[in-house]
């Protein structure tokens, strides 16, 4: 009983510790991602990296990712994936939204009840989306055709970011990680089905 007790402690304050490091990192940079400077008159290489991780880090699929390594990692059941999911996405939008107040240099004057409204929405859209990443990742476990979710999501971005994102550095090189992305994806569905194919051929050969 005080094994399992060490071991459940310890597994909450990895999970603890993911979040915070996580949560951090996707607050600055989603943050430095509102506010890119301007490459249009030539780009240095520093530059360039910063805005690249900050646009990808500040993009729904990587949030979405991010939340499925919690499942994927901390989560044993279904209920645990759900609740951790939940709770990494609202740290991880609460690091934002301090470190955006912080960065400010002249706050923006709104009403208390639009203030409300506009947190309602973002910590209601996080809430879930860090639920279905979370379940998502918990499902790997069992299946890895829980991918195919991923991939959809994947295609959907590119389609949302437009053609206009081809039109600067950035938008090119966050554009082209998508698709590499997808295709390590297929390549991985590929390969699975494959598999359970010649699996299934050797059992009916023995039979």
């Amino acid at each position: 009983m005080l094994k399992d007790n060490q071991k459940y402690k310890g597994h909450r304050g990895n999970f603890m510790t993911f979040t915070c490091i996580a949560g951090l990192i996707v607050g600055v940079f989603s943050v430095i991602s509102d506010n890119l400077p301007n490459l249009s008159d030539g780009v240095t290489v520093f530059k360039f990296v910063i805005s690249y991780l900050a646009v990808m880090i500040n993009s729904l699929p990587i949030w979405f990712i991010l939340a499925m390594v919690v499942g994927y990692i901390f989560a044993k059941k279904i209920r645990d994936a759900v609740l951790l999911g939940a709770i990494y996405t609202i740290a991880a939008i609460t690091f934002y939204f301090v470190i955006s107040n912080i960065y400010q240099d002249t706050p923006v004057t709104i009403s208390f009840k639009e203030e409300a409204i506009s947190y309602l929405i973002w910590y209601g859209a996080s809430t879930v989306g860090g639920i279905i990443g979370g379940c998502v990742g918990f499902f790997i476990k069992k299946t890895p055709y829980a991918l195919l979710s991923l991939l959809a999501g994947l295609i959907l971005q590119l389609f949302v970011n437009g053609t206009s994102s081809w039109n600067n550095i950035v938008g090119i090189a966050q554009n082209i990680t998508y698709c590499l992305m997808i295709g390590c994806i297929v390549i991985i569905y590929i390969v699975i089905v494959k598999f359970n194919i010649s699996l299934v051929k050797r059992n009916e050969e023995r039979l």
